[in-house]
């Protein structure tokens, strides 16, 4: 085969190229935070271009923070591996963004990774020289091979499946190619009986004064480390090695097939360089001559930083800020696209777009036609990686940058936004929850009016466009509308079966000002943040997505026409309030809600973040206020203080302390403790069931039964707490102020009623304060009140709800490919420091060896930092809890529709719900949409 040469500035003389003449590289490359192989290079300022491109922001799907600089990615069906500066790799899941573990990989950073074609290998280059080879399934290396020569960096690496051979090109311009061959067990074997010689570097190996070696002792282990990895270190032979490939560093590498009519399953190895040039290589006589050039491509005063390839078209990406486009097959330049925003690090090309990425952190799209179609800020720093990658829900753009964060985006251009007619992704959810999180719902806020009835009004779409009957209902002037939606069964009948989901839109308040550093919030808690696996705002786990997440699961049976049951939505906006006018409205529309079998909620948590929980029961609440006032002005202590005075704030004292004790501990309220059940022998051994459960997962629970009865004073014991004393603003630090006024609640456990309760309160403190004989004036007002709540555990829908967490988070069999990946951590010793072995920003709590049955990594407990659980430790069924706190909704819809209820936590105990950060873990909304499609396709 003719060997040629085409010059890129004229691309149709091609002439007789000789070998080159070799040169040293002159460029200096130094390991910085980032990006190794781009400093030096010079990154650009050009301005934005001015074509029609749009420009406006761009919302990544989810963004995960690294260890450090992002300068590889290899993209799996179901995992994101990732090589980072210091060495290690990183395995993510591309359904929940969750860390499923990680190796100390490479000595130096990791500069390049490939998948096999079968995607049963991965290959991962360095900065230490060293190529590596590992198990996709375990992250297990097979193999660690070495150059026999000193050859710097590894920037790239090919592997083709049809020659067994794997391909790399490094810093000294040379490439370098081994064989591996598979045995009947499908491991990877060698060849080549080779053996690993003893690499010398020609600086710090040389003798030194009196011809004698100085040895570098390796004081931070990390030799040993990457040592205890396993599998077979192999030396390259030099017969595969051809030195001086190129002239300088070679950035980029691939295999193409079918370039060449006449055999459509030969590979071509194509590599670019920093001198500018492309070159093709014939693979055909590996075992005999090697590697030989076929052509190549020169772009003086430039580097080749990246290529890609797609039918007979080669994409490469330079460091003039430029893109290549040459038709290979008649070995023509048939297009430049002028990019700008830096150097063009990466190019990657999908079905019917061209993606360059810069060291300027922009990612620009490109039609098939070569027309710019995009352009947004995708890394704050250079992109150092770009991959494409489809996944059920959505083609995806995965950048890496030396920003130390990997983001994902859209691969598909113009917006994405939910309707009627596309599919119930969960990609439509997040776009969804996007939208309703940033309408600021706060019910007491006079300035989020708009906010509420925006939001509402978004609902109300959604719900429509899912095909339900929708109504809007004003309690009261000043309150937020509740939203009614009917979705009917896809088949109704006479035993088909109605359900009432209750909901609330409403969220609590949160304050943010980018210009004060000492935030609480880590940005705008009304713009929703994905995060390492987790959603940030305010309202995503209290209750906006939990509210998307069953909206969506019953759109998805609608969609199929599977939806079993009827489904109603009834969504307020005021429970933050106090579900003000929420009664009487809801009595109002009870025709217009309809029959109702069962309740069902989703506006709690689980007892810590491992376990999958069930609510059962919740403490009922009397809110009151307590205000002493006299009819005389402020007073002077001095002037006027006199022992036999009755002071407002001194008989608030004496009040309030007549209603715990002397302890504190005990409510002293006449017969307020004579309803309360006692503890019976099949209670205690529910709660010894759950401690049993927790105990292996949590060692920071040192006494079972302390744990058992501090679980108990919060869940089935009543208590009262004084939550605010209040003066009016004191002119004096000597001021008699002449009201004083106390905010308290009870919670209330079932047996007690809220109505008993509050009436005992304002009796017993009018009794007290009559016998103070005080002048001042009591005033008691009860502002709110909510009955305890104690579900049927028997109940069908509990039965139903019990068999799909069942089923969606510990299904029975496990896929036959699901992974196992494994690192040196020992899963069943917690420890506050990782184990030799692991890398450093793994935290100490993480499981490394997930469930057989569990697809994604579990996270630390809120119970404690430390603890996890173990394949044999986790539960399969989910516990039943109770909790301690109120929603007033609960038992009154109960009575109100003689139907029982259930109450399905979605979010973690570590939610943060009311507090800062709030979150949700994407894992726990998709499976908890999916647990209610099942509830509600099979009711």
């Amino acid at each position: 085969m003719a060997t040629t040469e085409t010059d890129q500035a004229n691309p149709g003389d091609p002439t007789i190229q000789s070998h080159p003449v070799p040169v040293q590289p002159t460029a200096a490359i130094t390991e910085a935070e980032n990006g190794r192989h781009l400093e030096g290079l010079g990154s650009r300022s050009e301005p934005m271009s001015s074509s029609s491109a749009s420009h406006a922001l761009k919302h990544p799907i989810h963004r995960i923070k690294a260890p450090g600089s992002v300068q590889a990615l290899a993209v799996d069906d179901d995992v994101l591996f990732a090589g980072v500066q210091g060495g290690s790799i990183g395995v993510w899941s591309l359904q929940t963004y969750e860390l499923l573990t990680a190796v100390p990989a490479h000595k130096e950073s990791v500069l390049g990774l490939a998948l096999s074609e079968d995607r049963s290998l991965l290959f991962s280059t360095g900065a230490d020289s060293i190529v590596n080879v590992w198990s996709t399934q375990t992250l297990q290396r097979l193999y660690s091979l070495h150059s026999y020569f000193e050859i710097g960096d590894v920037f790239c690496v090919a592997h083709s499946i049809k020659e067994q051979t794997l391909f790399w090109g490094a810093q000294n311009s040379s490439i370098q190619w081994y064989k591996l061959s598979t045995d009947a067990a499908g491991i990877p074997s060698p060849t080549l009986s080779a053996s690993p010689g003893s690499r010398k570097h020609r600086f710090f190996d040389s003798l030194g004064p009196g011809g004698i070696a100085n040895v570098i002792s390796d004081e931070d282990g990390t030799a040993d480390i990457l040592n205890s990895l396993g599998g077979r270190v192999l030396t390259i032979p030099t017969r595969n090695y051809l030195q001086y490939a190129h002239k300088s560093y070679i950035y980029s590498m691939i295999l193409v097939k079918g370039l060449f009519s006449h055999n459509k399953d030969e590979e071509v190895l194509i590599t670019g360089a920093g001198d500018g040039t492309i070159k093709l290589w014939s693979i055909d006589a590996l075992s005999t001559t090697g590697i030989g050039q076929i052509t190549k491509f020169k772009n003086p005063n430039t580097s080749v930083l990246s290529l890609s390839y797609k039918a007979s078209f080669l994409y490469v990406g330079l460091s003039d800020g430029t893109a290549n486009i040459y038709n290979l097959a008649s070995t023509q330049l048939v297009q430049r696209l002028h990019v700008g925003h830096g150097d063009i690090s990466q190019i990657v090309v999908s079905a019917d777009s061209i993606m360059c990425g810069t060291t300027q952190g922009w990612v620009k799209r490109f039609n098939d036609h070569f027309t710019e179609t995009e352009c947004w800020q995708a890394a704050n720093g250079k992109i150092l990686a770009l991959s494409l990658t489809t996944t059920p829900d959505h083609d995806m753009l995965v950048v890496g940058g030396n920003d130390r964060v990997v983001s994902f985006w859209h691969a598909e251009a113009g917006p994405h936004t939910s309707t009627g007619s596309s599919a119930r992704s969960n990609d439509e959810l997040l776009n969804a929850l996007r939208e309703f999180v940033s309408y600021r719902t706060v019910a007491l806020n006079p300035t989020c009016v708009r906010d509420c009835h925006d939001a509402v009004t978004f609902l109300r779409k959604q719900c429509n466009a899912f095909g339900a009957t929708t109504t809007l209902a004003s309690p009261q002037e000043g309150v937020n509308p509740i939203l009614l939606a009917k979705f009917p069964a896809s088949h109704v009948s006479e035993s088909t079966r109605s359900v009432l989901f209750y909901g609330h839109y409403d969220v609590v308040d949160a304050e943010f000002d980018s210009s004060n550093s000492n935030q609480t919030w880590s940005g705008d808690p009304f713009s929703l943040q994905p995060l390492n696996g987790y959603l940030y705002g305010r309202g995503v786990t209290d209750d906006k997505g939990p509210i998307l997440a069953a909206i969506y699961a019953v759109a998805d049976l609608v969609q199929h026409g599977s939806l079993s049951c009827n489904v109603t939505f009834l969504l307020e906006g005021d429970e933050e309030a106090g579900s003000r006018g929420f009664r009487n409205t809801v009595q109002s529309m009870h025709d217009a809600i309809g029959p109702v079998d069962y309740i069902l909620l989703s506006n709690s948590y689980w007892l810590d973040d491992h376990i999958p929980c069930l609510t059962f029961g919740m403490r009922g609440v009397v809110h009151a206020s307590v205000t002493v006032s006299s009819n005389k002005p402020d007073l002077h202590s001095g002037m006027d203080g006199k022992s036999n005075q009755h002071e407002p704030l001194k008989d608030l004292t004496v009040l309030l302390a007549s209603l715990i004790g002397p302890s504190g501990t005990k409510v002293t309220i006449p017969d307020f403790y004579d309803t309360v059940d006692e503890l019976s022998e099949g209670e205690m051994k529910a709660y010894t069931r759950i401690t049993s459960a927790l105990l292996p997962g949590h060692p920071e629970i040192q006494n079972e039964k302390k744990f058992a009865l501090s679980l108990m004073q919060r869940w089935r014991y009543p208590n009262l707490t004084v939550h605010r004393i209040e003066v009016p603003e004191a002119k004096t630090a000597v001021t008699i102020s002449g009201s004083a006024k106390a905010t308290l609640s009870i919670r209330i456990v079932p047996s007690q009623t809220a109505e008993q309760i509050a009436n005992s309160l304002s009796s017993y403190l009018h009794e007290q304060f009559g016998q103070l004989q005080s002048s001042n004036k009591l005033t008691v007002t009860i502002s709110s009140k909510a009955d305890p709540w104690l579900g049927d555990v028997r109940s069908e829908i509990y039965k139903r709800l019990r068999s799909a967490i069942v089923e969606v988070w510990n299904p029975e069999s496990a896929s036959s490919s699901q992974r196992s990946f494994q690192t040196s951590t020992p899963t069943s010793t917690p420890t506050s420091t990782p184990t030799p072995g692991t890398p450093s920003w793994i935290p100490a709590d993480a499981s490394t060896t997930p469930d057989a049955n569990r697809a994604s990594h579990r996270r630390a407990s809120s119970l404690a930092t430390t603890g996890t659980f173990t394949v044999s430790t986790m539960p399969r069924e989910p516990l039943f809890i109770r909790e301690g706190g109120s929603i007033p909704a609960l038992s009154f819809l109960e009575h109100e529709f003689d139907a029982p209820a259930a109450m399905f936590p979605m979010g973690q105990a570590s939610d943060n719900a009311h507090l800062d950060n709030e979150r949700i873990r994407l894992e726990n909304l998709w499976k908890g949409r999916e647990v209610l499609k099942r509830v509600f396709a099979r009711l």
